[in-house]
C-alpha cells in the first residue's frame, strides 16, 4: 500500500506582469525558434501553465521560479498581456533554486555550463554535496565536476580527502 503524500495546496491567481521579476540563478535557455513556437502555443492553446514564483518581500516582487519565458511572452514586444497567471510556492532559497531545475531538467532542456553556478549558489546556501545531488537528480562525481569547473577552492574547503 502506497503512503499517502501531503502536496501543498497552491492556488492560481492573477497578477501584474510588473509584479513578477526573473531569478538571478536559472540556467536555462530557449532558442529564437523555441520561443516564436511558445508565443504560437500560447495564441493557439491560451496560457495552460502559470508561472511558478515566490513572494520577495525584499523587492516586494513575486520571483520567478519556472516560467520566465512564459512571462517574457506577457511584455508588450510579444503579447502585451497586462497580468499574468502564477502560483505561489512556500520555500526556502535552496528550494528555490532546486525547483527552478527540477523544471527545467523535467523538459529536457538545460545548460550545463551555468549549472556550476547554481551548485555554487547551493553550496553558498550550505547544502552538502550530497543534498544537492539527490535534489538535483545528479550523482556526487558531477556535483564535484560542477564545483572544479567554477574553479572556486572554497567550494572543497568541508570535503573530506582520503590520505593516499
Amino acid at each position: 500500500m502506497r503512503a499517502k503524500i501531503a502536496f501543498p495546496c497552491l492556488q492560481t491567481k492573477m497578477v501584474s506582469r510588473d509584479a513578477v521579476v526573473a531569478n538571478n540563478w536559472n540556467p536555462n535557455a530557449v532558442s529564437p525558434d523555441k520561443m516564436e513556437l511558445l508565443k504560437q502555443s500560447i495564441l493557439d492553446n491560451g496560457w495552460c501553465f502559470p508561472i511558478v514564483v515566490i513572494w520577495d518581500q525584499e523587492q516586494e516582487r513575486y520571483v520567478i521560479i519556472d516560467g520566465f519565458h512564459r512571462w517574457t511572452m506577457a511584455a508588450e514586444e510579444w503579447l502585451d498581456l497586462p497580468e499574468v497567471p502564477v502560483v505561489v510556492l512556500p520555500h526556502t532559497i535552496a528550494q528555490r533554486m532546486i525547483a527552478t531545475v527540477q523544471f527545467n531538467k523535467a523538459r529536457g532542456v538545460h545548460q550545463v555550463d551555468l549549472d556550476a553556478e547554481l551548485i555554487r549558489g547551493l553550496v553558498g546556501q550550505g547544502m552538502s554535496d550530497e543534498q544537492i545531488a539527490t535534489h538535483l537528480g545528479i550523482d556526487l562525481d558531477t556535483v564535484h565536476r560542477y564545483k572544479q569547473v567554477t574553479g572556486i577552492a572554497e567550494l572543497f574547503r568541508d570535503a573530506n580527502y582520503s590520505t593516499s
